[in-house]
């Protein structure tokens, strides 16, 4: 047991390690120049509106030293997508020990880059010589009132016409002053300590907007999102535990465990980018828990609605086929095991690819297709076995929702496919919440103790007066306070109702003895006797038969 737990703690700590730090807008660390290139960040800037240029242009800020005194100096790399993928796929593709690496790279951002030296007519501001002297500006900081108050230097980067990502990266290469030729310079290993941010707006008016200005782009609005979806869910949950107290049952045990930890997912998750959008890091911790116990909420669901469909607790209390129930969910939840760890270890920010565009994405989305396949073959078998209208009702409406629940992921993934990487995560957060959140709902729904109290097998457990009451099974004006739902079965004698356990034989000779002593109005007072409810002994039963297992008699 002992190895267990610190098998599990290092699994989760080495998920933690692996967290991809490219994420962070406020990023902090050392570069060897020896590794010749270092990929930093991408960043969405916003669209910049000229009316007020200073508040909503892109800043990109901070500070880059060495302690090792150097002769030559790198290069601080920023450029938005259209040069960045020349650029990087060259750096990737080429050996660094070829000299003509760093001519390549550059090649096409030389048509447009600025430099003093060479590039004197260049009209964009791409580069920065690095390391910058310990407490001075960058050396390509001739402006010093544009670079922000305590640091080396600033990027400002307009976007006119619509949003843009922009790639930052550190690279050894060095051009010549007199030739102005790129040469790659590996052979020193120099140590670069960097301090950057990244941010939307002006710094000193990101009072403006604080949930958009460390964010990216593609971020805007997710605080928000979080924000209103832990707001429903902490109004869903205490209805859901007020109808739950008033119908314990093992389907709705199961529904609020599963409730519970969703609300739990979504709480995490705001936590983390409320705490993002004051220091530009958040708490990397609190969003690995939040999306694991989103993934845990949604395998858990499927679970939920796997047993409904086969007619658990609600046809019969056996289980069937619990191998193909164990076989269908094992691997759904694998799966989804495995693409939690691929999506925080390999998705490659820098060509636009999620999570959902790899082969563990692929293989969920194919694999719940199969098991929506098996979800109505075991819902159609259920349907044919029950016999009372209410369950019939029941299992029409639980299908018609949730066969649309399990559909609507593949055609999301399928048309986010052909959203912008800009607006694609937004929008697929945004559907997948509302989704579930309104699953839930749907099966509060069907599942509130007036209704529910038709359709779910209890066994001999007692039934609240109050739910009898509300599903019009119970006067109000009854004193008695529980019924049984499945009692034992009942059989008719001389009008009334009585359970199988009472003996006939004494009960009927007993009935024969009186009954010449019986006066007129005992006569009409036992005719008319409701064949709904029956008094015996301090207990009231009812004939509505929640099992499918016909009983002795069934007065109707």
């Amino acid at each position: 047991m002992r190895r267990h737990f610190i098998f599990t703690f290092q699994t989760l700590l080495t998920i933690l390690l692996l967290i991809p730090r490219g994420r962070s807008l406020h990023i902090t660390g050392s570069w060897q120049t020896d590794e010749f290139f270092l990929f930093l960040a991408r960043f969405g800037f916003q669209k910049t509106d000229p009316g007020m240029l200073e508040d909503t242009q892109g800043f990109i800020y901070g500070n880059i030293s060495s302690s090792s005194s150097v002769d030559s100096y790198f290069n601080l790399v920023l450029v938005d997508s259209e040069y960045f993928m020349e650029y990087y796929g060259n750096s990737s593709h080429l050996s660094q020990m070829n000299e003509a690496v760093c001519e390549i790279m550059f090649h096409k951002i030389d048509t447009v880059a600025f430099d003093s030296h060479c590039k004197k007519y260049g009209t964009e501001d791409f580069l920065r010589k690095i390391p910058c002297p310990k407490n001075k500006l960058c050396i390509d900081e001739d402006t010093p009132e544009n670079v922000q108050p305590g640091y080396q230097f600033t990027y400002k980067i307009q976007n006119s016409a619509q949003p843009r990502f922009w790639y930052l990266s550190l690279v050894a290469c060095h051009r010549e002053p007199k030739q102005c030729k790129w040469k790659s310079d590996t052979s020193k290993k120099i140590t670069i300590d960097y301090d950057i941010w990244l941010v939307n707006g002006d710094p000193a008016s990101k009072h403006l907007n604080p949930f958009e200005h460390q964010f990216s782009f593609e971020m805007h609005d997710v605080v928000e999102i979080y924000a209103l979806f832990m707001v429903l869910y902490t109004i869903t949950l205490p209805i859901w535990i007020y109808a739950y107290k008033k119908q314990i049952h093992p389907i709705t045990k199961l529904l609020t465990v599963c409730i519970s930890t969703e609300y739990a997912g979504v709480v995490f998750n705001f936590l983390h980018v409320f705490v993002f959008s004051f220091n530009g890091v958040g708490a990397s911790w609190l969003k690995v828990m939040g999306n694991l116990l989103g993934t845990f909420a949604e395998c858990f669901f499927m679970l939920i609605l796997l047993l409904i469909a086969k007619g658990w607790t609600i046809t019969s209390m056996k289980l069937t086929a619990k191998r193909l129930l164990v076989f269908f969910w094992g691997i759904y939840t694998a799966l989804n095991a495995l693409f939690f760890i691929v999506s925080l270890a390999k998705v490659n920010i820098i060509v636009n690819i999620d999570e959902w565009n790899s082969w563990p994405g692929y293989l969920i989305v194919c694999f719940r297709v199969i098991v929506m396949i098996w979800f109505v073959f075991e819902l159609r078998q259920t349907f044919r076995l029950s016999k009372h209208q209410n369950r019939l009702d029941f299992l029409q409406q639980f299908g018609a929702y949730y066969l649309v629940w399990f559909i609507y992921l593949p055609i999301l993934v399928i048309v986010a496919s052909q959203i912008s990487y800009l607006w694609r995560y937004k929008t697929t957060l945004s559907i997948t919440y509302a989704a579930d959140l309104l699953s839930y709902i749907v099966l509060i729904h069907l599942l509130w103790p007036t209704r529910s109290v038709l359709y779910l097998i209890k066994g001999d457990t007692p039934l609240p007066q109050y739910d009898l009451e509300a599903a019009g099974l119970m006067d109000a004006d009854d004193t008695e306070e529980t019924v049984f739902q499945s009692p034992a079965p009942l059989v008719q004698q001389n009008g009334s109702i009585v359970p199988k356990s009472t003996s006939l034989s004494s009960k009927g000779k007993k009935k024969k003895n009186q009954k010449n002593r019986l006066n007129t109005v005992q006569e009409e007072k036992e005719s008319s006797t409701s064949q709904q409810e029956v008094k015996n002994n301090g207990e009231v039963y009812t004939n509505i038969n929640l099992d499918d297992d016909e009983s002795e008699f069934e007065v109707l």
